[in-house]
């Protein structure tokens, strides 16, 4: 081993194969901070509040839905999440803040923009796909993990589409026009996942956020929201 200044190594002859090795003495960790190096490189926050996301009209996945998602769909460096009906692009920018690559898709031109101008501001690279769900999918590399927020009426299809080429996990998030989701459409989820052999989980998701700096009194009833998420074994 040989160590040395910049300079001189990129001056020396060595002998193939060679490993080099660069040490950045200001990421040294502080001392008695007792962590490791690098620092940290994921976001220090996730399940981020809505209004760190442009939006219409408030249709955007709330926060504490979006914490279980990503919980189900574990994104990470070298994971492909598909964010389907994507809409701001909330829940493909939070995977895309903790390391994966993502593409996400929605028939509205202007939710395509919303997904490009919110990932900008994060400082993340989504590739954002104008299409209809779920032909607008097949032409798409295999991803690791789906989140389906939309389905434009064709959820059938996409599930049955995303199912079959998810390599690791798939998550569903259904509301109603009136805040309900209809029980069948729980049910068509729940039952196509099983179908390829995904472990298959639903919860009911309703948070009720309250002021609690001057008073303790209910601020906002969010919607409910089903999760369906499939898992394979």
């Amino acid at each position: 081993m040989v160590e040395g200044e910049p300079a001189a190594i990129e001056a020396g002859a060595w002998a193939d194969p060679n490993v080099v090795l660069v040490l950045d003495e200001r990421r040294a960790v502080p001392a008695g901070k007792g962590g490791a190096w690098p620092a940290r490189r994921t976001p220090a926050r996730w399940a981020l509040p809505e209004t760190a996301f442009e939006h219409r009209d408030g249709m955007i996945t709330k926060s504490e839905v979006r914490a279980l998602a990503l919980a189900r769909l574990g994104p990470g460096v070298g994971d492909l999440v598909w964010d389907v009906g994507a809409g701001s692009g909330s829940v493909g920018i939070e995977c895309a803040r903790l390391g994966a690559a993502v593409i996400a898709v929605d028939r509205d031109p202007l939710a395509c923009k919303l997904v490009a101008a919110n990932a900008a501001r994060h400082g993340v690279a989504v590739r954002a796909v104008d299409g209809t769900a779920p032909e607008a999918l097949a032409a798409l590399p295999d991803p690791d993990a789906v989140f389906v927020g939309g389905s434009g009426g064709a959820l059938e299809g996409i599930i049955r589409l995303v199912a079959a080429r998810a390599r690791r996990a798939v998550v569903v998030a259904l509301t109603g026009v009136d805040g309900h989701a209809r029980p069948e459409r729980v049910l068509l989820a729940g039952r196509s996942l099983a179908a390829v052999g995904m472990d298959v989980e639903t919860v009911r998701l309703q948070a009720s956020r309250f002021e609690t700096t001057a008073d303790l009194r209910e601020s906002l009833v969010t919607n409910p929201v089903y999760l369906v998420s499939g898992a394979r074994p």
